[in-house]
């Protein structure tokens, strides 16, 4: 994208048929100014209050579209786990915070867009096809929701292996400790949380077709991936 061409303003959610103008309008939206804005003025928050600690975030390719796929314990989640690194990710959020009047600003300047939960949304994943296609990471939580009330992650879902098939992007597994309830680390309400984010090592899917048995087995490699970060990143914040 060019600084000289208008960027048309996002669709609303809306449960009608998308135009191409709608899928344009969200796909050419361009997070970067309020990004970094939000990165220099929370600097503080994430470094002292959130103690956020990143590990292997050189690992992230510096351009070209990716998928990154994390574990999802908290609304901070995208903005926790892309502090460590600094590429404009666009990140699915669900439909509900979009109509919430100040949040969805937010999310939406902050490069969300919208994803319906609880069943198959065609527009959320063209929306995510389409922005990897014209070059631009794209944060899926394979999980699908938040899982904060327990230790253990949850199932993954098949979208991020579904989209990894179908446009041949690359793939970082991400996991993150820290940003659940604070007291399921045995740690007080009261006390700061102390987050700490692992990048993993990027996978490729090239050659493979998006079957059924083939999305599957990616579900399962990258959800593997993650399972096994997060093991690892719990032992680094045990040593912190």
């Amino acid at each position: 994208m060019t600084d000289s061409a208008p960027t048309p303003a996002p669709a609303p959610v809306s449960t009608s048929a998308p135009t191409e103008a709608d899928y344009a309008a969200w796909v050419q939206l361009d997070p970067g100014g309020f990004v970094r804005v939000i990165r220099l003025a929370t600097h503080w928050i994430w470094d002292h209050v959130f103690r956020l600690k990143s590990y292997h975030a050189d690992r992230i390719p510096v351009d070209g579209p990716l998928l990154l796929v994390p574990n999802h314990s908290s609304y901070m989640d995208p903005f926790l786990q892309i502090r460590g690194q600094h590429r404009l990710v666009r990140f699915m959020a669900k439909a509900q915070l979009f109509e919430m009047p100040v949040l969805k600003h937010i999310v939406k300047s902050g490069g969300g867009f919208p994803v319906r939960r609880g069943r198959g949304d065609t527009f959320a994943m063209d929306l995510a096809r389409r922005m990897l296609q014209t070059g631009q990471p794209v944060v899926v939580y394979a999980e699908g929701t938040r899982y904060r009330k327990s230790l253990e992650l949850g199932p993954a879902k098949s979208g991020a292996a579904r989209l990894a098939l179908e446009t041949g992007v690359p793939v970082v597994p991400i996991a993150s400790w820290g940003s659940k309830e604070r007291e399921l680390y045995g740690r007080p309400w009261w006390r700061r949380p102390k987050v700490t984010t692992l990048y993993g090592e990027v996978m490729h899917f090239d050659g493979l077709e998006p079957t059924p048995e083939n999305i599957e087995r990616v579900r399962v490699e990258i959800w593997d991936a993650v399972q096994k970060l997060y093991e690892e990143v719990r032992e680094l914040a045990a040593t912190r």
